[in-house]
């Protein structure tokens, strides 16, 4: 038996809340970039429409000073030792994110991903030429139905960690378990199972509840569960429960 763990990426697995702003900022295209971003906001375009305009301001600009610099990016803490923790527990795990390709897929490296699913840009040479793909965050649920369909893990074994509004249409899933990590929305608070502020509660309580199916076991040699730093009152780190 399988159990899937999904991420988001910005504000969850990396310290900073948008990719497409930390590439803005690199070159210099923000203050353009708010423009499309307030007329999305009003609800003049449609998401997709907002993202190949966003991404027009890159179009001409010498993109190589945003590919060195993506490694400048930290990892949220204790990203790595909590990803750890679930490949050694068997889970399938990876990201869903509606940031762009050239930052997801070298976090999702650096992590060993199972999967990485992101919007996709078409860089040729040092040059972004366009938008091979997007991915709105209406559609999230949708890939991951899609992800979970793909191993064969029903919804009920799979569990998600976002932060925010972008979030919801997984949110509103009815999911073996939803964790909101550090939440900046209210919304997503009221429909998470738990609420943490450390990715290593987040992993604690994914591995505890997987146990409930009575299969669960450790695949590494070196996993001491009991070493993760708990810092709730109720033993499961700074969350709420539902349920």
């Amino acid at each position: 038996m399988r159990f899937i763990a999904c991420f988001d990426m910005d504000g969850t697995l990396i310290d900073i809340t948008s990719s497409w702003e930390f590439i803005h900022r690199i070159l210099g295209t923000e203050e353009e970039a708010s423009v499309y971003r307030l007329m999305y906001e009003r609800g003049e375009i449609s998401y997709s429409e907002w993202a190949e305009l966003d991404i027009s301001t890159w179009k001409g600009k010498d993109f190589s000073e945003v590919l060195r610099r993506i490694d400048e990016i930290r990892m949220t803490d204790n990203a790595e030792e909590s990803i750890r923790i679930l490949r050694d527990y068997g889970f399938i795990v990876g990201v869903i994110s509606s940031g762009v390709d050239v930052i997801a897929s070298r976090i999702c490296e650096k992590l060993a991903m199972d999967f990485c699913k992101s919007a996709r840009l078409l860089i040729e040479g040092n040059e972004v030429r366009g938008l091979i793909e997007d991915l709105p965050p209406h559609r999230k649920g949708d890939v991951l139905e899609e992800v979970a369909r793909h191993h064969g893990v029903p919804l009920s074994r799979v569990v998600f960690v976002g932060d925010g509004d972008s979030d919801l249409s997984v949110f509103e899933m009815s999911l073996g378990l939803k964790i909101a990590f550090r939440p900046r929305s209210e919304r997503i608070v009221e429909l998470s199972d738990h609420v943490v502020r450390d990715l290593l509660d987040a992993s604690k309580l994914m591995v505890e509840w997987s146990k409930r199916f009575g299969v669960i076991r450790s695949y590494g040699n070196d996993l001491n569960l009991v070493s993760v730093p708990l810092t709730g009152e109720d033993g499961l780190g700074s969350f709420h429960a539902r349920g």
